[in-house]
C-alpha cells in the first residue's frame, strides 16, 4: 500500500491468486497472435456465432456446439481448429464423460489461460485497473486515487501502473486496453470531457495508445458497466435491462435485446433528477438526485454529526453496522432516494430487468430493504422481484473497464480490433 495501490488478483471468486510464473521486472510484451492469415467474411461469422455459444453454454461438444450455433459440424470443427490455434478455446479432456461406446466426446470451452484484456476505470476520486481472462474473471485488479493535475500527467502516471501490472503477467497476451470513465466520451474518436476532473476534450484513447503501445478502447463507464452485466452477468438473459449505477457520480443506461443503447453521448444523465431532500445542487435546485446520494455529500453530513471523524466510507458502513443512529439514518435516507429514482426510471421503461450497480449499492447490503420497499412505495408498476444487484460487486469498475475490449474479441475472433 507505500504506492497508493489498493493491489488484488483475482480468479473466478474475486479472490488473490499470484501467477507463479510471473516476473515483475520482464518488459511487457503484450501482443495476440498474428490473425491476418484467416480469412474473414462468412467464415468470422460462424466463428463468432460459435464463440458467443461456446461463452454462453460451455464446455459443450463439437455436436452441441453445432446445434447452438446452427452450423453443420464439420463447420464447427473447422472454426474450432482456427480458435483454439488463437487460444480462444480449448478442449477439456477432463469434462469427458465416458459412455462406453464409440469415441469420447471432447467438451470445448473458452481458453482462459491465455488471451486477456486490460481495463482503466477512471473514476472521479478513485482509478481502477484490472486484468481479466476472457470470461471477465479479473486476475488482478489495483485502486488508487485518482491522479491529480492535467489530463495527460494523469494518464502518463495511469498507463505506468498498466505497465506495471502487465509485466506482472509476462506470459498473457493481451487483446487491448479499455478506459471507461465518466464525463461525455465518444466511443468512436477516444475522445473525453470529464468537467468533474477539469478535463477539457482530451484525446484519452490516442494518448493511452502512444504510451502502451496497445489498442484502446474508450467507452462510457455506466455503458461499460451494462455491457459487463450483458456480456457476463444475468442481464444477457433479459430482453430489456436497464442499468442503474450510484457512487459518486450517478448514471443509467438501457440496454435492448442485448445491445446498449447509447445515444449521442449524454444518454443517461440522471444528476439532476429530483427525490427529494434539502441537499443544494451546483445546479441551484435542490433534492438532485446525485448530490444527494454522492458518497461526498454523505460523507460531509456525517461528519458534521461526529459520526466519523475522517471521509471514509467504510468508517460509516462500521458505524451502521454497530448500530450508529445517526450512520443509519444517513445510509437508510440515501437508499431511499435511490429507490424513488430507479422506480422513476423503471416506470419510464417498463424494463424486464433493473440492475444496480456501484458502492452506494453494494456497499451497504443491509440498506438494500429500505431502497426495495421505497422502489416499490414510489413506483406506479407493480413487483419488486426485477430489482437486483450487479454480478461483479465492488469489482463492477474493473470488470467493465475490461468488457470494451472483451466484446470486441468476441464480436471479430478473426479480425483485428
Amino acid at each position: 500500500m507505500a504506492d497508493g495501490f489498493d493491489h488484488r488478483t483475482a480468479a473466478g471468486d474475486h479472490t488473490v491468486h499470484a501467477d507463479p510464473s510471473c516476473r515483475p521486472d520482464d518488459a511487457v510484451t503484450a501482443v495476440l497472435p498474428e490473425r491476418s492469415a484467416v480469412p474473414g467474411g462468412s467464415r468470422e461469422a460462424n466463428a463468432v456465432a460459435v464463440l458467443g455459444t461456446i461463452r454462453r453454454h460451455g464446455p459443450l461438444s463439437r455436436a452441441a456446439i453445432a446445434a447452438g450455433a446452427g452450423l453443420s459440424l464439420p463447420t464447427v470443427s473447422r472454426v474450432v481448429t482456427a480458435l483454439t490455434e488463437l487460444r480462444l478455446v480449448r478442449e477439456q479432456p477432463d469434462h469427458v464423460h465416458d459412455r462406453g461406446v464409440g469415441r469420447p466426446r471432447v467438451p470445448i470451452d473458452v481458453d482462459t489461460s491465455a488471451v486477456a484484456a486490460c481495463g482503466i476505470h477512471l473514476g472521479l476520486s478513485t482509478t481502477t485497473v484490472g486484468l481479466a481472462d476472457l470470461r471477465g474473471r479479473l486476475l488482478e485488479s489495483e485502486r488508487m486515487p485518482t491522479p491529480a493535475g492535467s489530463a495527460e500527467d494523469a494518464l502518463t502516471s495511469i498507463a505506468e501502473r498498466v505497465r506495471a501490472l502487465l509485466r506482472r503477467h509476462p506470459a498473457r497476451l493481451v487483446a487491448g486496453v479499455g478506459l471507461a470513465a465518466g464525463g461525455l466520451v465518444d466511443p468512436d474518436s477516444g475522445v473525453l470531457r470529464h468537467d468533474g476532473l477539469g478535463w477539457p476534450e482530451v484525446e484519452a484513447g490516442t494518448t493511452l495508445e502512444r504510451a502502451l503501445g496497445l489498442p484502446v478502447v474508450v467507452d462510457g463507464h455506466v455503458p461499460a458497466m451494462a455491457a459487463a452485466e450483458l456480456l457476463f452477468g444475468s442481464g444477457g438473459r433479459a430482453g430489456t435491462m436497464l442499468y442503474v449505477y450510484a457512487r459518486q457520480v450517478t448514471g443509467a443506461v438501457l440496454a435492448v435485446d442485448g445491445r446498449v443503447l447509447r445515444g449521442r453521448g449524454r444518454a443517461g444523465g440522471i444528476a439532476h433528477l429530483p427525490v427529494g431532500g434539502d441537499v443544494r445542487c451546483g445546479c441551484g435546485a435542490r433534492g438532485c438526485l446525485e448530490v444527494t446520494v454522492a458518497e461526498r455529500t454523505v460523507l460531509a453530513e456525517a461528519l458534521r454529526a461526529g459520526v466519523v471523524d475522517r471521509p471514509d466510507i467504510r468508517s460509516l458502513h462500521v458505524a451502521a453496522a454497530d448500530g450508529h443512529p445517526d450512520a443509519d439514518r444517513l445510509l437508510t435516507g440515501r437508499a431511499r432516494a435511490l429507490g424513488r429514482a430507479v422506480a422513476v426510471l423503471r416506470d419510464l421503461h417498463d424494463p424486464d430487468v433493473v440492475v444496480l450497480g456501484g458502492q452506494a449499492v453494494t456497499d451497504a447490503p443491509g440498506h438494500f430493504p429500505e431502497l426495495r420497499d421505497s422502489f416499490a412505495a414510489a413506483s406506479a408498476l407493480p413487483g419488486t422481484e426485477l430489482l437486483r444487484q450487479n454480478s461483479f460487486g465492488p469489482d463492477v469498475q474493473a470488470v467493465a473497464a475490461c468488457t470494451g475490449v472483451l466484446e470486441r474479441v468476441y464480436a471479430h475472433p478473426f479480425g483485428s480490433r
